[in-house]
């Protein structure tokens, strides 16, 4: 320990009169002072856990408890794994359990670190938190002080994300269910171009309670609002049904259904988004607002002044009028196109007349469902020209939807290794039983840590002890 301070202390007296020196010299501002001085800082912590764990290692060869139960096999077996500090490198010990013959390096499952495992988990996090926003390519460039420069890197570990675990009924339940008048869900899909085939539709749907003023003394004209305890659910779903259970699972165990009044369900009318109809109870199907009004838009183009009146006419109940509207143009010369567009907006609006007119019940808000597609979906997945594969946009997807919903990803990848442990133990015991007569099969794996084999030694007091200190 006092080695470790004592180097630290040199760094940074070094650091210090270097800066000084450039600063005389009229080569050092206070942005290079500070990217100077987190370098510095990232070397410091390199070394700082380089030595504690030379430290651990050299405790572990002295301890008696251990010598009793493994012996060395091998020294000085050098690993590198990636953190947000750098590349952390470290010579390790090969033990071989005198009991077992089972192989580990111990001081790795001190650390919990996997075999082969490259990358810590508090790097994976980063990564994956970066590869919401950025290109995987951009992801690997911004890191400076580690190994990993492939691209493909990222992809894999996106592709990996446990996205089956972060769904909405992974959300925590409330003690005490919430009592409201109306709920709200919206949904709406955004087009992701398909490495091959063709695209795919990623479906967004989320539920909230309303909206209220982020800052109601502001004399802006234009007041900012924000969904009050909103949750978003997302993903390819090919099964319909699939989604909307989900979204009736979440409603149940959040929302005394009982007291609520009424379920606005606010979309474009896609059929995906009218199955909800027939599973969420107390459901209002209503058509949103910016679809509405793209199809009057696209039936007034040629005439000028006939939007406000066509709103007027569909917002105001008037069917005759709408229908009125259309008989006329057609007796108009247009080009074929013109024809077709008037004829979608004649269908549109008059087939989902009786949904439109719902806009008028008590409790209904307008939809903001197109401006949640273009943030949460949009924004990574198809505002550039980018192809992606099923599993990178969807995984993509549910970890920007996840973090939104306040989901934690390192949890998730802790839970993930657990998963991936708990497979392995499994895998040896059907082993073991097709081939009985291996050795290393009669007590534990290789692969299994020391802290998770369950057996209470003095080594695993030690390694338990070590852990919690």
């Amino acid at each position: 320990m006092i080695n470790i301070i004592s180097e630290i202390n040199k760094k940074i007296i070094t650091h210090m009169i270097n800066l000084g020196e450039k600063m005389e010299l009229g080569e050092m501002d206070l942005t290079g002072a500070v990217d100077n001085t987190l370098t510095m800082v990232h070397e410091i912590g390199r070394d700082m856990i380089e030595m504690f764990i030379e430290d651990v290692e050299k405790g572990l060869l002295q301890d008696e408890d251990r010598k009793s139960e493994w012996a060395v096999h091998c020294r000085n077996r050098e690993k590198t794994v990636s953190t947000k500090l750098g590349d952390i490198t470290y010579a390790r010990t090969y033990y071989r359990n005198r009991e077992t013959g089972a192989f580990r390096h111990l001081v790795d499952d001190l650390l919990d670190i996997q075999p082969h495992q490259r990358i810590d988990k508090g790097l994976q996090e980063d990564m994956l938190l970066k590869a919401q926003e950025l290109s995987y390519q951009k992801v690997v460039d911004s890191y400076e002080d580690i190994s990993i420069t492939s691209r493909n890197t990222i992809k894999n570990i996106v592709h990996k994300f446990p996205a089956e675990h972060s769904s909405l009924d992974r959300l925590e339940k409330p003690q005490e269910k919430k009592k409201v008048r109306y709920i709200y869900i919206e949904a709406d899909e955004d087009h992701v171009h398909q490495q091959r085939g063709k695209g795919m539709l990623m479906k967004l749907v989320y539920i909230h309670e309303g909206n209220e003023v982020l800052n109601p003394s502001s004399k802006s004209k234009t007041k900012r609002k924000r969904l009050i305890g909103a949750k978003y659910l997302t993903g390819l779903y090919p099964n319909n049904d699939e989604l909307w259970y989900e979204v009736l699972d979440y409603l149940e165990d959040h929302y005394d259904l009982d007291f609520a009044e009424k379920i606005f369900l606010v979309g474009d009318g896609a059929p995906w988004i009218r199955a909800g109809e027939e599973l969420i109870p107390k459901c209002h199907f209503v058509i949103d607002g910016f679809h509405l009004s793209k199809y009057i838009k696209s039936a007034t183009t040629p005439y000028k002044g006939y939007e406000r009146k066509l709103k007027d006419y569909v917002y105001g109940g008037k069917k005759d009028f709408v229908e009125a509207y259309f008989d006329t143009i057609e007796g108009n010369e247009h080009t074929e196109s013109e024809l077709k567009r008037f004829e979608a907006s004649r269908r549109y609006l008059l087939g989902n007349w009786d949904t439109i007119q719902k806009r008028h019940e008590e409790g209904f808000i307008e939809c903001s469902a197109e401006s949640h597609v273009s943030h949460v979906l949009s924004h990574r997945l198809s505002s550039r020209p980018l192809s992606w594969s099923k599993k990178g946009s969807e995984n993509i997807a549910k970890l920007r939807v996840y973090t939104r919903n306040g989901g934690s990803i390192r949890r998730l990848l802790n839970h993930q290794e657990k998963q991936d442990i708990a497979k392995k133990i499994q895998t040896q015991y059907r082993t073991k039983a097709v081939n009985p007569n291996k050795k290393y099969l009669d007590s534990f794996s290789s692969n299994v840590t020391i802290l998770g084999i369950g057996k209470r030694t003095s080594m695993y007091k030690l390694l338990k002890n070590m852990r919690s200190a």
